[in-house]
């Protein structure tokens, strides 16, 4: 059940959201849209299908709010909602795919964009002399932007063999998490959306992030950029002892 603190229109609006999967760059990603385009909280997802956990706010130090296991944000001006999903699907997520549904068809949110990795040593040859991100995008979602896609020169996830008994390829992302399912599920119900992944491997993957966020803002055009043409980021409060320090200089 998604519960708002308070009534916002959300129509033509682009849901962003996170797949919990390897390296976590999804929601890093999440983290640095929230944080640097200082998106307002709105309301919450409680589901059994997600570990429950609640904290302080990782968005402003002197904030009293408190955070939860999935938070909704909110930017009227972007025209976007995000939701933030901080702890690990411990079920199958059937329910919690039928709650999404449901709010993006009455709420008429226009398109839904998942953000996830897959491991790095999965990449092929072919991949790994390309940019390290791909897309899946669901048949409506290609109709009505597959020519951005293309003039982005964004590449499509390449389908793989999978099973050798049987060699047929398919489309897999190897700890994408449920982008994958979310997507098939968002597509039978014909509601526009698209996964954005980019290869990671584990450890640090706040540059993956980075690089993953200004991969969605070449786009959505969301957040304002520098001269270079990347993302005014703003990191969160929340990440400053997320990995520790950085390596000494002596060391090189």
């Amino acid at each position: 059940m998604i519960k708002l603190k308070k009534e916002v229109d959300m129509t033509n609006h682009t849901l962003i959201l996170p797949s919990v999967a390897f390296g976590n760059v999804g929601q890093l990603a999440v983290d640095l849209i929230i944080s640097s385009l200082k998106l307002q909280r709105i309301g919450y997802l409680v589901n059994n299908a997600f570990i429950p956990i609640i904290g302080a706010d990782p968005y402003d130090e002197k904030s009293t709010d408190l955070c939860t296991t999935v938070d909704l944000f909110h930017g009227p001006e972007k025209k976007i909602v995000v939701l933030q999903i901080r702890s690990p699907l411990v079920k199958k997520p059937i329910s919690f795919f039928t709650e999404l549904i449901q709010f993006i068809t009455e709420r008429k949110i226009k398109k839904v964009v998942i953000l996830t990795s897959s491991y790095g040593h999965e990449q092929r040859d072919a991949q790994l002399r390309t940019v390290p991100l791909r897309y899946v995008a669901s048949p409506s979602m290609l109709e009505e932007c597959g020519n951005q896609f293309e003039n982005l020169n964004w590449i499509q996830l390449e389908p793989k063999v999978i099973d050798f008994i049987n060699p047929r390829e398919n489309l897999y992302i190897p700890g994408g998490g449920f982008a994958k399912s979310l997507i098939d599920t968002l597509a039978s119900a014909t509601i526009p959306s698209v996964i954005l992944l980019r290869f990671c491997s584990e450890g640090d993957n706040i540059p993956e992030a980075v690089e993953l966020t200004n991969y969605l803002n070449n786009w959505l055009n969301i957040i304002q950029k520098e001269e270079s043409g990347t993302c005014k980021i703003k990191y969160p409060p929340s990440w400053k002892f997320l990995f520790g320090n950085p390596p000494p200089l002596e060391l090189y």
